[in-house]
């Protein structure tokens, strides 16, 4: 949930994102996703790994790595999609859909997480 909550924040505070942004807004929001992300990592390799027997760890944490390599690539290439065309003016608020999108993805996780959490009885 921590993970979730971080990414969104940190996206959240970039979305107004403009030329008169201060540098400490900027880092603090950096920092949050990287926070967020951090949250992240560690959970979903050991949800990964754990699922499996222990002769396909391996394979199950090779995966997660490849999905998330991947996931960064396309990531990126989205983000330099939407701020194709843009002048050095206008990049600021060409980047807006994208941290947007950031978070709505740290939402997702948010959600995801406490939906899957077990209940007071157990019975999740």
């Amino acid at each position: 949930m921590l993970a979730g909550g971080f990414t969104a924040a940190g996206g959240l505070c970039l979305v107004g994102l403009g030329q008169d942004t201060s540098v400490p807004l900027i880092l603090l929001a950096h920092l949050l996703i990287g926070i967020g992300f951090g949250f992240a990592n560690a959970p979903l390799t050991n949800t990964a790994v754990s699922g499996l027997p222990p002769s396909r760890a391996g394979v199950a944490g090779a995966i997660t790595s490849t999905a998330r390599q991947v996931g960064a690539a396309v990531g990126g290439a989205v983000a330099g999609g939407l701020v194709t065309g843009a002048g050095p003016t206008g990049l600021a608020a060409a980047s807006h859909p994208g941290w947007l999108l950031v978070a709505a993805c740290g939402l997702s996780l948010l959600v995801v997480a406490r939906a899957s959490q077990p209940t007071a009885a157990g019975t999740r």
